[in-house]
């Protein structure tokens, strides 16, 4: 879906001749505007934080799908640009979790801050697992594992784009913490199984 919406956003700026990485830095800065918003709407409603967080945060990711295929339309990719996306989506990550830990201890709940903050520390290493991880299995040049259209439909709880959503049920708080820790437990079954598969890359690999 996000990628659908990405479309848009790439014949925008292509039109408007703006370079992937402007579409780039754009995208943090809506992810940014929609944790402030999250938190700063606290005190005026709850219902009204999540829905303008779930907003921003979708268009921030549709955003962050836009510029790779800006780059693609105008046939400009490069190194800076790949490095930039990854530098920026390293943030974006973990400070999505953040920002949900801080609302948690705003409603009195350190418990479930804290299973953010994990949450948190499970986003930046399944990132740094599979970029890296596919960065030296292609220097390797090992075959990549070929990946079912059904699994993209599976996995679609470790999308962030779903993520995104669920902030619009924080005015219901019993429901977005329900959702949220589901969405935290299928990304530990992604990270332990995509780990081993990587992994098994990697040794065949070593064994060249």
């Amino acid at each position: 879906m996000n990628r659908r919406a990405a479309r848009v956003f790439a014949a925008f700026f292509g039109r408007v001749r703006a370079t992937p990485s402007v579409v780039s830095v754009i995208s943090i800065l809506v992810t940014m505007a929609g944790l402030a918003a999250f938190l700063l709407l606290q005190p005026v409603s709850a219902a009204l934080a999540g829905i303008s967080a779930a907003v921003l945060l979708a268009v921030g990711y549709a955003l962050d799908s836009a510029d790779g295929q800006l780059a693609r339309l105008q046939g400009t990719s490069s190194l800076q640009g790949e490095w930039l996306d990854h530098t920026l989506d390293a943030i974006r990550l973990p400070a999505v979790h953040l920002t949900v830990a801080v609302g948690f201890l705003m409603a009195d709940a350190p418990l479930l801050a804290a299973a953010a903050a994990a949450f948190s520390v499970l986003s930046s290493a399944g990132f740094l697992s599979q970029n890296v991880g596919g960065l030296l299995r292609d220097n390797a040049r090992v075959e990549r594992t070929q990946v079912r259209r059904m699994q993209s439909w599976i996995l679609l709880p470790t999308d962030p784009g779903v993520l995104c959503w669920v902030f619009a049920l924080w005015g219901i708080l019993p429901a977005f913490v329900v959702a949220y820790l589901l969405l935290m437990l299928a990304n530990v079954g992604h990270l332990i199984l995509s780990s081993r598969r990587r992994w098994r890359e990697l040794a065949e690999g070593s064994a060249r």
